[in-house]
């Protein structure tokens, strides 16, 4: 099987890896990190790491996304298992031997337990009902701890990590209702499957109103400047809103779908909002 560059970097899916990687830099923002020649290597290995645990769900998914996502590299036939495990096997390595030698222990032992943390969903945690969306939802958040940890003051990454942590359940609970079909299909547990799309849709917008609500308190309490409120405020929390309204008690997956891009647009003007309102 041929495969080109394009392919190898569509399963890496690098949207994904650009978001860790600035979450990195806005968590360094927010604890106040001014030596920047810090946090660049942590943020390239925090993208590998991401990319990484991108290639190795796909290798364990292919079944699941032959229904839910055909398209993708490899239930298309675009591109062969044994070259996505020879690409996951590669970036391991770059990660293991790179985050050791690159950066301080604690932030390496952080980036080291990402690469097991990421397989362990791929391979089993995904189908342990709420327990894979958390491990997500930790994995995600745990970026913006891996920034402050560069700057030397961890303790600043907590509301930026548990605005990410919510922000990241919220999305896990929309694709869940996205890929029910193949998720039911394959015997993987997302609240969805247990209790319907148009259930899951209302749960996820609880949670989403929920969110939106608590947004703006970081910058009332004086935590966030302008920057934050502005597009927090502007951006993320009407998202949420919309997103909310559109999901709940949708039957259908395309409302999902949509609400799911939407919150990953989302996604990158909250990170923006972290580093600019620090």
């Amino acid at each position: 099987m041929r495969t080109g560059p394009a392919v190898f970097l569509e399963i890496l899916r690098p949207h994904n890896m650009l978001a860790a990687a600035l979450g990195v830099v806005a968590g360094f923002a927010a604890a106040g990190g001014r030596a920047w020649g810090d946090v660049w290597t942590v943020a390239a290995l925090t993208a590998l790491a991401t990319g990484a645990g991108n290639v190795v769900n796909d290798c364990f998914d292919v079944g699941i996304d032959r229904v839910n996502k055909p398209s993708r590299p490899l239930p298309s036939g675009r591109l062969s298992l044994r070259a996505a495990a020879v690409l996951y096997a590669c970036l391991s390595v770059l990660v293991v031997v790179g985050a050791p030698a690159l950066v301080p222990v604690r932030v390496a032992v952080l980036v080291l337990s990402w690469q097991v943390a990421l397989f362990a969903y791929a391979r089993w945690a995904k189908r342990w009902l709420v327990a894979g969306n958390l491990l997500v939802a930790a994995i995600a958040a745990s970026a913006f701890v891996a920034g402050a940890m560069a700057a030397g003051h961890p303790g600043a990454a907590v509301i930026p990590a548990a605005i990410a942590f919510a922000f990241v359940v919220c999305r896990e609970v929309v694709i869940g209702g996205e890929d029910l079909e193949g998720d039911r299909a394959s015997g993987v547990r997302t609240i969805a499957v247990l209790v319907g799309r148009a259930r899951a849709g209302r749960a996820a917008a609880v949670l989403m109103v929920g969110v939106a609500m608590l947004l703006p308190a970081p910058a009332v309490a004086g935590r966030f400047g302008f920057g934050y409120f502005l597009l927090m405020g502007g951006i993320v929390v009407p998202v949420l809103v919309a997103a909310a309204i559109a999901v709940a008690g949708a039957e259908d997956r395309k409302p999902f779908a949509r609400t799911s891009r939407a919150l990953k647009l989302a996604m990158f003007a909250g990170i923006a909002a972290i580093a600019l309102g620090a």
